[in-house]
C-alpha cells in the first residue's frame, strides 16, 4: 500500500446527555462515536488506520501497529480465511466474529470490506467498555461524588448494597444512603432502573 496514501474517516455526531426512552434505540447504536476501537487493515493484516480506542486494546493481545494480530487463535483463523475470501466474493462483504480478548473478556469484531479502495474495517463491539464509558458520563452529567460513582459502578455490576459495602470499606447503612442518593440524582426508584438508566445514557452535545 503507498504510504503517501492517508485515509480520513466522516463519522456523524449522535446526540448524548439524556437517557432513552423505554422502546429507544439500544446503547450499542447510540454511543458517541469516538466510544469504539476501530482498525482498518489490508488483505494481508498491514494496518492503515487504528484510532486511540483500537491502540489501546494491544496490553488485552489484539491489534499491533504496523500488523493486526490477536491473541485467540481461532479468530484469527476464520478472520483470514474471510479476508482471503471476501474479495473473490467467496464471502459476504460484511461478517461479526466473536473474539476472547487476552484477559478472557469477551467482545466482537464486525468486519466490513470497503471494495473500492480494497481495504477492511474491523470495528470492536466491546459492551464491558461501553458501559463503563456511559457511566462517566452519568457521574459527570448527575454530579456524583467519587463515593457515589463507585457505588454506581458496583450497582451496574450487578452487586447488592450488602457486598457493595464490603467492597468500599463502609457501613451497608452508608451504602444504602449513597444508594439512595443515586436514586435522587438520576430520576431513578430501583436498581435494576439505574442500570438502564446507565446503560441507555446518551452525553449531550457541547
Amino acid at each position: 500500500m503507498d504510504s503517501s496514501m492517508s485515509l480520513q474517516f466522516s463519522v456523524p455526531s449522535h446526540a448524548c446527555g439524556r437517557p432513552l426512552p423505554a422502546r429507544g434505540l439500544p446503547a450499542s447504536e447510540t454511543g458517541c462515536t469516538s466510544s469504539k476501537a476501530v482498525f482498518v487493515i489490508d488483505a494481508h493484516l498491514n494496518v492503515a488506520f487504528s484510532n486511540r480506542g483500537a491502540r489501546s486494546l494491544s496490553g488485552e493481545g489484539l491489534g499491533g501497529p504496523d500488523r493486526f494480530t490477536a491473541a485467540d487463535k481461532d479468530f484469527m483463523a476464520r478472520l483470514q480465511l474471510w479476508l482471503k475470501r471476501c474479495p473473490a466474493g467467496g464471502a459476504p462483504g460484511e461478517v461479526r466474529l466473536p473474539l476472547s480478548l487476552a484477559g478472557g473478556r469477551q467482545v466482537a469484531i464486525d468486519a466490513v470490506h470497503l471494495e473500492s479502495i480494497d481495504l477492511f474495517v474491523l470495528t470492536v463491539d466491546d459492551p464491558e467498555a461501553a458501559i463503563g464509558r456511559k457511566r462517566g458520563q452519568v457521574a459527570r452529567a448527575c454530579g456524583l461524588t467519587p463515593t457515589e460513582e463507585r457505588m454506581l459502578a458496583l450497582i451496574v455490576e450487578g452487586l447488592d448494597t450488602v457486598i457493595a459495602a464490603r467492597r468500599l470499606g463502609i457501613a451497608p447503612t452508608t451504602a444504602r444512603t449513597h444508594l439512595q442518593r443515586l436514586f435522587a440524582k438520576t430520576g431513578t426508584a430501583r436498581q435494576s432502573e439505574l442500570v438502564r438508566f446507565v446503560a441507555t445514557y446518551v452525553e449531550e452535545p457541547r
